[in-house]
């Protein structure tokens, strides 16, 4: 690690005059030139927030806000219980043409994003996921609340349960050795189960053998994308929608174009206009809750899709993080359950279930792709976790997490609808907010005179912490809406932070 009294000029800090506090923005600009001009290396320790902060002599927010923009912006990435590290991926991209830096610098845009290098813009960490904002987190306090995407709430699993399917896994694994050298049968019971709990509730009709599992979403998604996609290949996403996914397909080499959502889910007509335009070489969708907008695709636009697929040979990735809550009629089936389909390669995780730690994914699709994503998978990692393969096997088999689901989701419809009121209590006409069919957050969009992302930034200072809708934005477009989780806390919680989020657009004034 760099040695701590360093930081301030390896950052550059002082260039315009000593003795000035260094803004968020400032130290940002500091870290991306430093990683830019290779100062700090790929993969390189930072300290901590409040180490960084008596170093610099600013307040530990300043710095948790620098670190959270540059994690957002790809030039960090946080890890749990670790840090906060250079990301690796600069490994190979540690210098960029000065000629380009000078024309982003002449057209205003700030030293970091000029620098950024463009297979990570606007590229996010790895860790993207529900509750976990790297730098937020480390400089949490008992005060602090965060907007989630839409995690579950942890205080909720059925802790007495999962501790003894949990011991009695371990004890099979001492038993018959998995510990030492690992265990291919839980794996193919868990891929057993998973398969009759989808025939059931999403009617898929998949075997085990069509099953390949995966260490959470962003695995699945990076494998099946990298045995699609070749430099070049053009890749449907839309305008707003899931930011790892969208950086996997860049880092891939992928050409991304973007196609609009309404109030019926995705535009399918601008699809086909695409597609008359060019060749397709896959579409990326979450059309049962479309993240983050959490509208569904209608039934019409889901067969003229699969229609289209068919005709102009594109594959379909269908990403389903949250198939099991749906509070407002029948939940639509996936678009991979169509009996005629071959298009359609189906995602989904057990993480909307029993949180983000209980890192579940899995990836639906023929048996030869199975079998080929399967030996690239060896190439990461031969074996998955044994121990927990079987407990979940086991709690899915047993029908533990069907009494799970019953009991969270009448708490989270009850959450929804408290967050619902809470908003149009404090904000009034000055938002749009929709009733989603199912899910764990709302989109909620603001009038034209509220600047979002300034009342994020505002909303800090009161310990509330935000995504801003910009995130979800391919383009990096700026968007004045929110996506607020709202299944993470209780009425109680949601009312204030809903008062702090008021607080915060009355102060922008």
């Amino acid at each position: 690690m760099v040695q701590m009294r360093k930081w301030r000029p390896l950052l550059d800090l002082d260039a315009d005059g000593a003795g000035q506090k260094a803004s968020y923005r400032k130290i940002v600009d500091g870290l991306a030139n430093a990683i830019r001009s290779g100062r700090l290396e790929p993969g390189a320790a930072l300290p901590g927030t409040r180490e960084l902060a008596d170093i610099l002599d600013v307040n530990r927010k300043t710095v948790i806000l620098a670190y959270e923009e540059a994690i957002i912006k790809g030039w960090l990435v946080s890890e749990p219980r670790r840090g906060t590290f250079v990301n690796a991926l600069f490994a190979d991209h540690t210098t960029t043409s000065a000629n380009m830096v000078q024309s982003k610098r002449t057209a205003g845009i700030s030293e970091s994003e000029a620098f950024a290098p463009d297979f990570l813009a606007p590229a996010l960490p790895p860790y993207f996921d529900d509750l976990y904002v790297p730098a937020v987190r480390a400089g949490r306090t008992r005060e602090t609340m965060y907007f989630d995407n839409g995690a579950p709430d942890h205080r909720l699993l059925p802790q007495a349960v999962l501790h003894r399917y949990y011991r009695n896994a371990m004890k099979a694994a001492f038993k018959s050795s998995w510990v030492k050298y690992g265990n291919l049968e839980s794996a193919a019971q868990l891929r057993t189960a998973l398969a009759e709990m989808l025939r059931a509730t999403r009617g898929l009709t998949a075997g085990a053998s069509n099953i390949c599992l995966t260490q959470g979403t962003q695995m699945a998604l990076h494998l099946a994308a990298g045995a699609l996609i070749r430099p070049g290949d053009v890749v449907l996403v839309e305008r707003l929608s899931y930011p790892p996914a969208w950086a996997i397909f860049r880092a891939l080499g992928a050409q991304i174009e973007v196609i609009d959502v309404d109030s019926d889910g995705c535009r399918v007509d601008q699809i086909e206009t695409l597609c008359l335009k060019k060749p397709v070489r896959l579409i990326y969708l979450t059309p049962h809750h479309q993240f983050p907008t959490t509208v569904s695709l209608r039934a019409d636009r889901r067969q003229k899709l699969l229609a289209l697929a068919q005709q102009h040979g594109f594959t379909i990735i269908e990403e389903d993080y949250d198939h099991e809550y749906h509070f407002e009629g029948r939940p639509y089936l996936p678009l991979a359950s169509d009996a005629g389909q071959r298009s359609v390669i189906y995602i989904g995780s057990l993480s909307k279930l029993l949180g983000s730690s209980f890192r579940c994914g899995f990836i639906v699709a023929p048996e030869n792709l199975i079998e080929a994503l399967g030996k690239n998978q060896l190439l990461i990692s031969t074996h998955g976790d044994a121990v927990m393969q079987k407990m979940l096997a086991d709690l899915i088999a047993n029908g533990e997490l069907r009494k799970h689901l019953r009991r969270a989701a009448k708490l989270y419809r009850a959450r929804k609808d408290a967050l619902m009121q809470s908003l149009h209590a404090r904000f009034g006409e000055r938002i749009t907010l929709r009733n989603p069919e199912g899910g764990l957050a709302l989109w909620v969009t603001f009038r034209e005179d509220i600047d979002v992302d300034a009342m994020m930034r505002r909303a800090a200072d009161e310990q509330l912490f935000v995504r801003s809708g910009r995130q979800f934005s391919p383009l990096d477009q700026p968007v004045n809406g929110l996506r607020l989780g709202f299944a993470s806390m209780t009425p109680d919680e949601l009312a204030q932070a809903v008062g702090r989020l008021h607080e915060a657009s009355r102060r922008q004034a």
